[in-house]
């Protein structure tokens, strides 16, 4: 047990009178601490479940994603990607169209490193798992990313060789039955700090938590929006709201959503629908505008653009000139 850790718990923890959320201080400072593994594995489980019971404050998750990213040594890198893509969510009943997105950005000469990791026993289906099955490369080491980003323009890491420990904290989960705030930290973090980042989240709010903490980081440019069972994908048959921190400024903006019917091929988690789309083979009914709303999305922040229909037709071309034969 470390008795430096006891008073971040204590103040957690005392009850709805006496507790109160963590400084950015102090949460840079007990994050490091869980990092350097001063910490024992009760107070641990215990400081994560008593922030996840009110959720993490924006100071908070600053203090935190700030000793992850020194942790990391976060510039290591930082000249060879150019989109940070973080993908921890998983989906439960669509294909991650996202990736074809990821997939046609790199075609286009944007470099993006995709990261994510998975719980096994969870009705989802996790980015990794696709990725091997589409006999793409998963990248266990930073050489081996920076190689795939170098030939490919594309690579995806696994959390654990990001960090053994961030994916031991992730994986509190099978003992603790809940998520903690270390969700909310791997998608801030963006290890090879990429000039541009695009965060997709679930709940409610939680935009607007990642806004104000990549404002108060300082972050460059940031794209956060509610998408697809948590990930960076617009689904198409809702109203989105984009979050974006770019230049100094913060934006909202609100893109109808792009199918009237529901076209969902729900439970159909058929690998075939991802190749057969990419290869015009034949164009899936949800999957076509799933991928051109998300590669609008994201290119909107690459190329400073702010209309949804220039947006599109960037997409539209993008897509075009995608590799075919790369899948």
């Amino acid at each position: 047990m470390s008795r430096g850790f006891t008073p971040y718990i204590q103040t957690l923890g005392r009850g709805k009178k006496g507790a109160r959320p963590l400084t950015t201080d102090e949460a840079y400072t007990a994050m490091t601490m869980m990092l350097n593994g001063d910490v024992a594995p009760e107070q641990e489980g215990a400081f994560w479940m008593l922030i996840r019971i009110r959720e993490e404050t924006a100071d908070e998750t600053v203090g935190f994603t700030k000793a992850v990213r020194e942790y990391l040594g976060a510039t290591s890198g930082a000249d060879c990607v150019d989109l940070d893509w973080p993908a921890y969510a998983g989906k439960r009943n669509e294909l991650p169209w996202f990736l074809l997105a990821a997939l046609a950005l790199a075609d286009s000469g944007i470099r993006v490193l995709m990261h994510g990791h998975s719980f096994e026993g969870e009705d989802r289906l996790y980015v990794d798992e696709v990725i091997s099955s589409l006999g793409l490369p998963v990248c266990l080491t930073k050489s081996s990313a920076s190689r795939a980003l170098q030939e490919r323009q594309f690579a995806y890491m696994p959390l654990a060789s990001i960090s053994q420990k961030l994916a031991q904290m992730m994986d509190l989960k099978y003992i603790l039955g809940l998520r903690s705030p270390v969700n909310t930290v791997v998608r801030m973090m963006n290890p090879f700090q990429a000039p541009h980042s695009v965060h997709g989240v679930f709940h409610k709010g939680y935009d607007e938590l990642h806004i104000e903490a990549c404002e108060k980081l300082g972050d460059p440019s940031v794209l956060v929006f509610r998408g697809g069972n948590g990930e960076v994908e617009v689904n198409p048959e809702r109203d989105v709201v984009l979050g974006k921190r770019q230049s100094g400024e913060t934006s909202w903006s609100t893109w109808e959503k792009a199918e009237q019917q529901h076209k969902r091929m729900k439970g159909n988690l058929d690998l075939g629908r991802l190749i057969s789309h990419w290869r015009g083979d034949a164009i899936d009914p949800f999957g076509e505008q799933a991928v051109r709303q998300t590669l609008a999305s994201v290119v909107g922040l690459i190329h400073h653009r702010t209309d949804h229909q220039e947006c599109l037709d960037l997409a539209d071309q993008i897509w075009r000139s995608r590799q075919l034969d790369k899948l």
